[in-house]
């Protein structure tokens, strides 16, 4: 009975390897639609299908998912179809049409789960890069010795207040790479990739040491004009795999 069982459990293990067999990524590579619970499910093609998700949406919205993930929480039937439930900013990410999204706040050091936005990844790969847009907040200085004109506030002179400076809020891009090896989502810049740091980049290629010494070799302005062109090499050198 004890070889049976024995022979059994070689046999699944067996079975679940082969099934998790992996191939090299392209960019004609079948992503499952549906939605990611962690990185770990990205980087196994394993998110929760649509089937699976409990809602009173229409199902056969060409915006289901945009509706789901339009709420506090996303409730979902687990492989044992146990009704779980998660809170949408723990959310990782999803995929609509084999197109990969991945979640990141809107809002920085924001806990609210209406600021949790979703952005395409443009390219795939050790480092696969999107482009976020957060919502920050600009101070206007006032201006050295500016006065106005107060409005019923009783002060010192009566009439008139010292200016204290305003803000406002401003939508800007963020450039982000998604660190296959860990899931950390890396900050390049704020605006364009003109402002992307050569020393950030060094430290992108620690692991491939000959492309990271002829990065070295390149002079500082060089560096900073070929910076994704180096990440993109890096990818190139670097191929990663998923799932059959």
């Amino acid at each position: 009975m004890l070889v049976r069982l024995l022979k059994f459990a070689l046999l699944f293990v067996s079975v679940t390897a082969q099934a998790q067999e992996r191939v090299e990524y392209s960019a004609e590579f079948d992503f499952k639609d549906g939605v990611y619970l962690s990185f770990q499910g990205f980087k196994n093609n394993n998110p929760i299908p649509l089937t699976h998700i409990l809602s009173d949406s229409d199902i056969t919205s060409p915006n289901y998912l945009d509706l789901v993930l339009n709420s506090d929480s996303l409730i979902y039937f687990d492989n044992l179809f146990e009704e779980r439930a998660i809170t949408i900013l723990n959310v990782w990410g999803y995929c609509k049409a084999g197109k990969v999204h991945v979640g990141y706040n809107t809002v920085p050091e924001s806990y609210r789960w209406d600021n949790r936005g979703w952005f395409p990844i443009l390219s795939i790969g050790a480092y696969s890069y999107f482009t976020a847009l957060v919502t920050i907040s600009r101070f206007i200085p006032p201006s050295p010795g500016a006065m106005m004109q107060s409005r019923g506030t009783i002060l010192d002179d009566g009439s008139m207040y010292q200016d204290q400076g305003s803000s406002y809020d401003e939508t800007v891009p963020v450039q982000c790479l998604l660190d296959w090896s860990d899931g950390q989502i890396v900050q390049l810049a704020t605006g364009d990739l003109t402002s992307v740091s050569p020393k950030l980049i060094d430290e992108l290629l620690t692991a491939d040491v000959v492309l990271q010494m002829e990065f070295q070799a390149l002079a500082r302005r060089e560096q900073k004009q070929s910076a994704m062109f180096y990440i993109r090499k890096y990818n190139m050198r670097n191929p990663i795999s998923f799932p059959e």
